[in-house]
């Protein structure tokens, strides 16, 4: 069983252009859509990040001393995103992390202040098993914020992987407007 995407899934990566463009940007800002949630010096995790949309401007706002973990379960994703950083001040926040097939493999000691699941959680097979990685991996003040896309993904849906979290022990504390989805901001 795949924790998070296998191929009748997932976005694959020679689709990325659609996933990072000028037309993208007007409608969904990354800067807006997480600038509430991040804080200069903060520890960001990214997951599906696939060639970075919100990784770059993420790694702007956590500052010199914030680390974004970039993650994503297709290596020439992250060579895309790899290949926008080189050069730049930003490839020093940004920690480029290859999940595997049935878990983020995260190192356990690693405490994000903020996740961001984008437009990925429909493509996770076992919901529970990712929710609780992400609990796991929250700070006590963490906030983990869900988005997904209502093209893809139904309400009824929606709602199930909410009840998920809250059996992992998350909890909703606000559903954000102007996202680009339904979406929810939960914590622990």
């Amino acid at each position: 069983m795949n924790l998070l995407r296998n191929e009748l899934h997932i976005c694959n990566h020679r689709h990325s252009f659609a996933l990072d463009n000028v037309a993208r940007r007007l409608f969904q800002s990354p800067k807006k859509i997480t600038l509430d949630y991040i804080r200069p010096g903060n520890t960001v995790i990214d997951i599906g990040c696939g060639p970075g949309f919100f990784t770059i401007p993420m790694a702007e706002l956590v500052g010199e001393t914030g680390q974004v973990i970039a993650v994503d379960l297709q290596p020439q994703m992250l060579a895309k995103l790899k290949k926008k950083l080189d050069g730049s001040i930003l490839n020093e926040r940004v920690e480029l992390h290859q999940c595997e097939p049935s878990s983020l493999a995260l190192k356990s000691e690693v405490k994000a202040d903020f996740v961001l699941a984008y437009y990925m959680v429909h493509e996770v097979p076992n919901q529970r098993s990712l929710f609780e990685e992400v609990a796991n991996t929250l700070s006590d003040d963490g906030q983990f914020l869900i988005v997904e896309p209502f093209f893809h993904v139904k309400k009824s849906a929606f709602m199930q992987y909410l009840s998920i979290a809250e059996d992992v022990g998350l909890k909703a504390i606000e559903s954000p407007r102007k996202k680009g989805g339904m979406s929810v901001l939960l914590t622990k």
